[in-house]
């Protein structure tokens, strides 16, 4: 089976490593400077200290050549990248090709209405497979936490159970099926991690104001961002609850951390190894440091994380107070302003893939999109 990776980044490099090792799967990597990856490279496992070298990767910056044969290819670009990517993969994809995106939140999905009409399966992970750094570009993928199980789903919804058996063998990991593939996009991960500690950090922040030192994300996780994330994800469930559509395989971040309380999820967000050298993004200067709002803690989060969230309470007509609060302080923050106090779309909302973009506007139109 061909595979391609697109995006040659830290989870794209493990993935390539890891795939090629498995007899059966011969794996192509598309990536920018695309000379500087060796044709096997080395996969370290950090939290095993154990290194292993991966099959035979071919890597082209040519988009035609990594896509026009390929039987599955997965994305792992950012989610403001994909909606060129699918534009400029239709020329190449195969109509019976799986089209994967790892993660799965961000909508991606909406932009591929053409793709499945022409019979292309369009499928999701709830999460990566596990935690990946770039130890040398193009040689060394580092990786940590990886999972037990994943989850998985896909449009049509009777090809799920087909990709997961194909990706059990690939990814050497159990899968999960979920029902349907909104609750692949719906997740206690990056939107509502990255944008709580933030809040709770940079809330009276103002412009020019520089920190004396880097601010280490979960070192400094407090339970205000316990509360806080708490409260958002409360806010996500009830979305979830309110729709039309069976969201039950989506977890709290309660649940997903097994933290029942604010105080709990402190003490576990402490504990975990692959969380303890991750930072805030910040820029450093002569004197100090300055917050980093380019960063896609940021780019990517709110505008195709939280909006998103946003988005779905207004169809399911749940308020959404802590999400709005954290989407008035970006706008502080940037001055993107994504949805008016009134819940009226707001001037930057074409920056971000709410499914009211794509005519999905109702909740009647959401469950006959996402369970076909």
């Amino acid at each position: 089976m061909k595979i391609t990776i697109i995006g040659g980044g830290n989870i794209g490099m493990c993935l390539a490593g890891e795939i090629s090792r498995v007899k059966g799967y011969d794996v192509t990597i598309y990536a920018s400077n695309a000379e500087e990856f060796d044709r096997r490279i080395q996969v370290v496992d950090d939290e095993k200290g154990i290194t292993y070298l991966s099959g035979d990767i071919y890597a082209t910056d040519s988009l035609k050549d990594a896509v026009e044969f390929a039987d599955m290819i997965i994305c792992t670009y950012p989610s403001q990248l994909r909606r060129k990517f699918v534009d400029d993969i239709k020329a190449y994809i195969k109509n019976d090709a799986y089209l994967g995106f790892f993660p799965g939140y961000g909508g991606a999905e909406l932009y591929c209405e053409d793709l499945i009409n022409r019979g292309v399966t369009i499928f999701a992970l709830q999460k990566v497979p596990y935690v990946a750094r770039t130890k040398v570009r193009g040689k060394i993928a580092g990786l940590w936490s990886k999972k037990s199980v994943i989850k998985i789903a896909a449009i049509p919804k009777n090809m799920t159970d087909n990709l997961a058996t194909i990706l059990e063998d690939m990814l050497l990991i159990r899968c999960e099926r979920l029902r349907n593939y909104m609750a692949a996009t719906l997740l206690p991960g990056n939107p509502l991690l990255h944008t709580s500690g933030s809040y709770v950090y940079l809330k009276n922040y103002v412009n020019g104001q520089i920190f004396p030192s880097q601010i280490f994300y979960y070192q400094s996780w407090n339970d205000e961002c316990s509360r806080l994330i708490c409260s958002f994800s409360d806010e996500m469930m009830e979305i979830c609850d309110s729709l039309k559509i069976d969201l039950s395989e989506v977890d709290s971040i309660q649940k997903y951390y097994e933290s029942p309380s604010p105080e709990d999820l402190t003490r576990k967000f402490h504990s975990i190894p692959s969380f303890h050298d991750l930072v805030l993004p910040m820029k450093q200067i002569d004197n100090g440091f300055l917050p980093d709002f380019s960063s896609r803690f940021y780019t990517e989060d709110i505008p195709y994380g939280v909006c998103t969230l946003k988005a779905l309470g207004l169809i399911a007509k749940v308020q959404t107070p802590t999400i709005d609060t954290i989407l008035e302080w970006y706008y502080r923050m940037t001055g993107k302003k994504y949805f008016n106090s009134d819940g009226s779309f707001g001037a930057d909302i074409d920056e971000t893939a709410i499914p009211q973009l794509f005519g999905l506007d109702t909740d009647e139109k959401l469950f006959e999109f996402y369970t076909r």
